[in-house]
């Protein structure tokens, strides 16, 4: 061989060898869309920091990330037509889908919901959300070997129509093929928010994620491992795996980082909980606003004038998001006046409207109506009784934490007022 071409097929064989080993490794693309903000729904904790740590964890990986925070539909659209257009320079390349916020199913599919939404009846649904089988399609025809969704997303409806009865999401009817899908928790349930920054899910996920030298499929698996401990298996993940291959989403094993044994990943076993003690509420279910406002409860309380004592039971009923109806009745005694002695009932109906702050709170003002009994007796004898007044009420109010309840109610038949201020305990329930 000519010694100059010899040279110089040497010189050029280091970068040969790193160019092909460059190529082995694939591009990685990741969307991540938290959705919290909402306009005209409950506004959700914590799916901007679902979002701000799983793109962080990604990046940490070598994904380029694309991050879309209280996004509206166009820009929803726009980001996942972005992610087809990366993915589709390289049929190794893998994809990475992240979404925490409102989602919903209806006649089998399911919709991720933008939180600008303006969404009056289910029959919008197609128009103004994002369609999860449509967004699959998407990223199936970019052709690339792997596609990884996630959603953390699997709440009751946010919108009065929806039925009881399309909890959580739907099972994916036509998953595509070399793809991933993850429910937070399994199909048609509920999922919870955690007590921290993160949702219980995607605070398991962040963590496997990290895991050195894991393949893709044990990341899930582990992750659903942790979520079904934690939750003392009130919560479990769903995994829909049509990925038959091998990938790792960091760096592949090394040789002082052992592959992850392929027997089951078992956590340590849980005392079993003592009969007595109820059932462990799901926190994404109490942090709906319809939880929020079906309550009974009991308060007390005083008027500036009779009757100074003012006991109450109500209950309070959502049937659309944002509002309540409450039916009530008082008990009064004592009139403030000496050796006066008043009683009094007064079975009571309002409509409210409530406006959050928080999760753990809001406030609400209404007006109503009800049926007033009266009665006062003298020092002298005789005695003086009233009924059938029909009187009309404004009131105002603050919930505080899980329950307590400050309110205002000013009462009138139109001749006279009456001022009612009260202290008490509201206990939700579905």
């Amino acid at each position: 061989m000519n010694k100059k071409l010899f040279f110089l097929v040497l010189a050029l064989l280091p970068a040969v060898l790193f160019a092909q080993q460059d190529t082995s490794v694939p591009q990685k693309f990741a969307l991540v869309i938290g959705n919290g903000a909402y306009a005209s729904l409950s506004r959700l904790a914590n799916p901007v920091n679902d979002a701000n740590d799983m793109a962080l964890a990604l990046e940490e990986l070598g994904f380029t990330v694309d991050k879309l925070l209280n996004g509206s539909l166009d820009q929803m659209d726009n980001a996942i037509i972005r992610l087809k257009n990366r993915l589709s320079v390289s049929t190794d390349a893998y994809g990475f889908f992240f979404y925490a916020g409102h989602g919903v199913q209806s006649g089998g599919n399911n919709y991720l919901i933008p939180v600008d939404a303006n969404i009056p009846a289910e029959s919008f649904l197609r128009s103004r959300s994002m369609a999860v089988q449509a967004m699959l399609d998407e990223l199936n025809d970019a052709g690339n070997c792997l596609n990884v969704v996630v959603l953390d997303a699997c709440r009751d409806s946010p919108f009065g129509w929806g039925r009881s009865g399309n909890r959580g999401l739907a099972v994916i009817s036509h998953q595509p093929a070399d793809s991933i899908i993850v429910y937070a928790t399994s199909a048609g349930q509920q999922a919870s928010d955690g007590s921290g920054r993160n949702g219980l899910f995607t605070s398991q996920l962040l963590v496997n994620i990290r895991r050195p030298g894991l393949e893709v499929s044990e990341v899930f698996r582990r992750t659903g491992a942790d979520v079904a401990q934690v939750s003392g298996r009130q919560q479990i993940p769903a995994v829909y795996n049509q990925f038959f291959g091998t990938a790792y989403l960091g760096s592949g094993p090394t040789t002082d980082t052992p592959v992850a044994p392929q027997i089951s990943y078992r956590p340590a076993p849980q005392p079993e909980k003592p009969v007595s003690q109820p059932q462990q509420r799901k926190q994404r279910d109490i942090d709906t606003q319809a939880y929020h406002l079906n309550t009974v409860g009991a308060s007390v309380g005083s008027s500036f004038s009779a009757p100074w004592f003012i006991a109450t039971l109500q209950g309070t009923f959502a049937p659309w998001s944002g509002s309540f109806f409450g039916l009530g009745m008082d008990l009064g005694l004592g009139s403030g006046e000496t050796d006066i002695e008043h009683f009094s009932l007064y079975p009571f109906a309002r409509y409210a409207f409530f406006v959050p702050f928080a999760f753990g709170g809001g406030w609400h003002a209404g007006a109503g109506a009800g049926y007033m009994y009266n009665s006062y007796t003298f020092p002298e004898p005789g005695e003086k009784s009233s009924d059938g007044f029909f009187l009309g009420e404004i009131s105002t109010g603050i919930i505080l934490g899980n329950g307590i309840t400050v309110s205002y109610t000013l009462r009138t038949d139109f001749s006279t007022s009456n001022h009612k201020l009260a202290l008490g305990y509201s206990y939700r329930f579905r």
